[in-house]
Order: C-alpha cells, then structure tokens, then sequence
C-alpha cells in the first residue's frame, strides 16, 4: 500500500519531483507512441495527486494527460458495458424461452462483466479517495526515489525489474503441460523481489549501482488461512488462501530497499523498473504464514543506500541489517 504523500516526503527529504518522466508515464515519446498498447498503471492515488488545481506549469499539463485518458478510458468501458448488457438481455431471453446451460453460463458471465466494468467506471470519477486506491501490484508503475547528478529526484518505475538484455517475455513463467494434457496459465516470474541471498549473483549488475527507495504503510502477501490463525490443519480440512496486511507498529511510512535498472528494446519503449529487496521474516510474519518481507531502511541510511558506489559489499549489507525496530501485525484482508 503505497504512501501517497509525496509532497511531504519530497519536502522532508530535500527530493524533487521528476515531472518530465511522470509525463511520459502519461505520454509516450512520440517515436515511442506505436510501441505503447495502453497507458501505464499507478495507484489512483498517486494520479490524482497531478490532478489537484494548484499545480502549475509541467504538473498541471500532465494533470490535464491524465483527465483526457480517463475520459478516453471512460468511453471504452461505456461500449464495453452497453455490450455486455446486450450480452445478457440476449441470452435471458433464450432462458425465458428454452433454459439451456450455455445461455445461463452466459447471463452469469455478462452480469459479472457489468458489476466490474461499473465499479470501474465509479472509480475513475470518484473524488474522495478508498483504502484500495493506495494498493500496488507487480507491473503498476510507482514512484521511486533515486539518486541522480548528486540531486534526489523521485520518478515512476514499474513495480517488476526487467534486466538488460532480456526480453519481454522474461516478465513471465509460461504454464506446464499437465498429465491430463491441459495447460497451467503462465505466471509472473518472482522479479518485482530480489531476495538478499540473491544480490551479488542474479542481481550483481544492479546491487551496488543502481539503488532506491519506496515509501510504503504496509504490505500484502497470500498464505494459507490456518496458518495466518497460527494452527494446523484441522482432519479433513481443506487448505484455503487468504491475503493477510502486514502493518508495522509503532505505524508510520517505511523506507523499502530496492534495486532498479533501464530496459531498452524493439519489442516495447524503453523504461525503468525496480524490485523491492527482500529477506528473511521476523517471527511474527513467519508465524502469520510468509517466509519473506521487504527491507525497511532507517531514515540515516537513505543517502548511504541511494550512493552505493564506490562502497563494499559489506557496508551495504550492513545497511540492510539495520532497521527500524517495529512489530508487523496482521489482519486477514479476504479471501485469496
């Protein structure tokens, strides 16, 4: 859940805001537009923080961007519900005459369509902001912040790194052929994390030369449900998912270590994107179900961490180890 406040942050911290990468997250370089399929995903949060009258100049043009592709977004989702409604007013009328599983399948599949597609379109023009518009997934592009030409600037990433050199198709785990001959769906592959264990192999290009931070209140992980309540398996049960929100105490913003680096391809416009560093968890998160957590940083490390060169190995790593203290409670958010 990411923190939105950044002007705060940007004050707090002497940052600034890196309005020219914002506006392309909006606007594709105009050689790059044909490569764009759509435009990039971040918190509503983080969107509407453009959208507030009082910015001027870059960050008013860009807050403008963003009204014009909703408002284009908006029409999809219009075309798209008047023909689910279609959808299932045609097929409750073959239920009406001659009930078949086919057209109640369908009934089901418009209805749920209509109730997505509406929430959607309440969303992109509610004002007040809900819980769920500061929650991220992987892919969802987030400000980051770094350190460039000896200023820190804070620009959007995606939230999954993509190395140089690899192609698009890397952000994936393609599915397996079961005995049954069925396919398992592909997956993303695990590198929106970077474990510690892992940072001077797989990751040896980015650790120790291309450092960041993000600015969390909490974080979300899927685990079995009897072990989010700290029990077993009772006979005969069935093992249920659920996703659990882990909030450190005392509550305040976290500083979470990350790496990032600069795809550039034919298959896409290029980008920046970064992974959250991740690593063992204290007993409480282990014992809620999860075998990893991101790493907190304390507010003195953050320059030492955003100038990793010309440091060791081991006085990075010890700035891994030192965290704030803090408890991670958690709270079953639904079902997985």
């Amino acid at each position: 859940m990411i923190q939105a406040d950044y002007d705060k942050f940007c004050r707090h911290h002497g940052a600034i805001m890196s309005l020219e990468d914002f506006a392309l997250n909006v606007w594709a370089a105009p050689d790059q537009q044909r490569k764009r399929k759509q435009r990039r995903q971040m918190p509503k949060a983080i969107e509407d923080w453009f959208l507030r009258p009082q910015r001027e100049g870059l960050g008013q043009d860009i807050g403008q961007a963003i009204r014009e592709a909703r408002a284009l977004e908006m029409a999809e989702h219009a075309t798209d519900l008047a023909a689910q409604l279609e959808r299932k007013a045609v097929n409750e009328a073959k239920l009406a005459t001659k009930p078949t599983k086919t057209a109640a399948e369908e009934v089901r599949k418009a209805g749920n369509k209509i109730t997505q597609i509406e929430r959607w379109m309440a969303d992109a023009e509610r004002v007040q902001l809900l819980p769920r518009d500061y929650r991220f997934f992987p892919q969802w592009w987030l400000p980051v912040m770094v350190m460039e030409q000896g200023q820190l600037v804070v620009k959007p990433m995606r939230y999954q790194l993509r190395k140089p050199g690899l192609p698009a198709d890397s952000d994936w785990i393609e599915g397996k052929i079961l005995p049954n001959g069925k396919k398992t769906q592909r997956r993303l592959s695990g590198t929106y994390n970077a474990r510690r264990d892992n940072l001077t192999r797989w990751w040896m290009d980015q650790f120790g030369h291309r450092h960041g931070v993000v600015l969390i209140d909490s974080f979300f992980e899927n685990v079995s449900l009897h072990k989010a309540e700290g029990r077993e398996l009772s006979p005969g049960e069935r093992d249920v998912g659920v996703e659990i929100q882990f909030t450190p105490e005392p509550r305040e913003p976290m500083l979470i270590a990350c790496i990032w680096d600069h795809w550039a391809g034919a298959e896409e416009e290029s980008f920046d994107s970064f992974a959250f560093i991740t690593d063992d968890p204290p007993p409480e998160v282990a014992a809620a179900g999860h075998d990893r957590i991101p790493i907190r940083l304390k507010e003195e490390s953050l320059l030492p961490w955003l100038t990793p060169q010309g440091r060791s190995t081991d006085e990075l790593q010890a700035l891994l180890d030192n965290r704030p203290a803090a408890y991670y409670g958690h709270a079953i958010a639904r079902a997985a």
